[in-house]
């Protein structure tokens, strides 16, 4: 629902999502860990204009638990300096890896879940200012920027806000930055586009250095693959964590109002600890069908995992289930 002004310079776009979703888990005991329905994600989302060269973007949780405070996940206001040059300022995604930063909404994927490595290593929201900048007719990406936590999931430290952290990086490819980036060959347009990129994240808290590194690439014919790898150390701990997934996919051709795709995954979690050393092992495969791309889609995957933290060794096998809306 878009409203705009008379003269045009100011709008204003009211949207969401609604996700419904079911997980079935069960351990190499035996023992059902989980086995429930839940709305994984809602959304409710305001954008627009208010000038030119102005925008602002709001985007809350409905039903509370928001990473940063009860409901909000998203609040920025961004500046175009110039031609190549994007200032945004407030609540925000502020650049993290390639699978954390995929569209604002976060359903641009192909899968129901995002990998152990991403959920350790990325995704973390924080409030600050992001510089982001373009060349090369749109092909070289980079960005930096200034925060009050670090975008590091796995830790407490990512959301204590308590100290300040950086976040610099730079793409290149056919495919924008990596927010502009959606995961799968949808399109089937004949043409490839790909995407390769590095983020260096420092957080003061605990004094940690993350580096990311990512590539991913789309043939055009219905086929996609995408790579990344963490490094991440810490001076206050003395240790060095370091993470990977690899992922592939093809989506076949429209078939009447519906499209089906298959995706396929492996991501390792390699973690040093005092109380011992945690290596994780993730092996996924999904089916999907799109309706309307990402906007419209059930998405059905099998997943196990192995952790191994010295002392047990435990494997799981969980089954997820998830109908997405936007709107």
């Amino acid at each position: 629902l878009t409203f705009t002004s008379q003269d045009g310079e100011a709008s204003m776009n009211i949207g969401g999502q609604l996700q419904l979703g079911y997980n079935w888990t069960e351990d190499d005991a035996g023992d059902t860990a989980n086995s429930s329905w839940s709305t994984p994600s809602s959304r409710l989302r305001v954008g627009g204009q208010v000038a030119d060269g102005m925008t602002y973007f709001l985007q809350f949780d409905p039903q509370g638990g928001g990473q940063n405070s009860a409901d909000l996940i998203d609040a920025w206001v961004g500046w175009q300096l110039n031609e190549s040059v994007h200032l945004r300022l407030g609540q925000q995604k502020m650049r993290s890896s390639l699978s954390a930063d995929t569209s604002a909404n976060d359903t641009d994927f192909e899968t129901a879940t995002r990998s152990i490595a991403t959920n350790y290593f990325a995704g973390g929201r924080a409030t600050g200012a992001l510089f982001t900048g373009n060349t090369m007719d749109g092909q070289l990406n980079w960005h930096a920027g200034v925060m009050n936590n670090g975008t590091y999931a796995g830790s407490a430290q990512a959301n204590n806000g308590t100290d300040m952290s950086f976040t610099a990086g730079a793409s290149f490819g056919s495919g924008g930055n990596s927010e502009a980036w959606s995961e799968g060959d949808l399109a089937r347009g004949g043409n490839m586009t790909w995407i390769s990129g590095v983020t260096l994240t420092q957080t003061n808290d605990e004094d940690l250095q993350t580096v990311n590194v990512y590539g991913a690439i789309k043939t055009g014919s219905g086929i996609a693959a995408q790579v990344e790898f963490w490094t991440e150390d810490s001076d206050a701990n003395d240790t060095t964590d370091s993470g990977f997934y690899v992922q592939g996919s093809y989506t076949m051709a429209q078939s009447g109002n519906w499209q089906p795709g298959f995706v396929a995954r492996i991501s390792t979690l390699g973690l040093e600890a005092a109380a011992g050393d945690i290596d994780a092992t993730e092996a996924l495969l999904g089916v999907n069908a799109y309706y309307a791309g990402h906007n419209l889609k059930t998405q059905l995957q099998v997943r196990q995992t192995n952790v191994d933290d010295s002392v047990t060794d435990t494997d799981s096998t969980s089954v997820d289930l998830m109908f997405t809306l936007v709107f």
